[in-house]
């Protein structure tokens, strides 16, 4: 009788999660969210062969990159030689520095809960919206745990200072000439 206590109080010992062992797996698994979601490719600088620059990974448009120009036709899309800024109906976007950087990434305008209710919603904290191409409505379906992973993992990356400008309104349309 004592073999199978001591057998049953050692495996529930081994099931149970330590916080570390938990939120190891949670950073595991938003890294590969993050990956498999193509966040890179829009919120990372990119460098030659159009790699993401793991230096400035998920830093955001780099001020050095130009804005798109406005496309020729209402209703066209044109996006930065790098896709980390955008022009289309909705204006210019800008993809945003998710890095932990307190001044200019998401480390002090989110915790998790703000994280999760931005990607719910479609709405920052300020209320300004989520603008395309922005698959906000995609991340809307993960689970908590998922968005909790991947809020875990961007926590984790290297905090890069990057100033990105907000979104600006499109250009008023030009009437056609008659």
């Amino acid at each position: 009788m004592k073999r199978i206590l001591i057998a049953l109080a050692l495996g529930s010992i081994a099931l149970t999660a330590s916080p570390e062992s938990l939120q190891q797996k949670r950073v595991a698994r938003g890294q590969y969210l993050v990956t498999i979601s193509g966040c890179s490719d829009c919120h990372s600088p990119k460098k030659a062969g159009f790699a993401p620059d793991t230096d400035r990974l998920l830093s955001g448009r780099p001020a050095t990159t130009p804005a798109p120009s406005q496309p020729a036709n209402p209703g066209q899309v044109s996006a930065a030689g790098d896709l980390t800024a955008w022009y289309g109906p909705w204006g210019i976007s800008y993809s945003a520095n998710l890095t932990p950087d307190p001044e200019t990434g998401i480390g002090r305008r989110y915790n998790e809960k703000s994280f999760i209710k931005t990607l719910r919603t479609g709405k920052k904290p300020e209320g300004e919206e989520l603008l395309p191409p922005m698959p906000w409505p995609n991340f809307a379906q993960m689970t908590d745990e998922d968005l909790k992973s991947i809020y875990a993992y961007l926590q984790t990356l290297k905090p890069v200072k990057n100033f990105v400008r907000t979104a600006a309104a499109p250009a008023p349309v030009k009437a056609a000439a008659r």
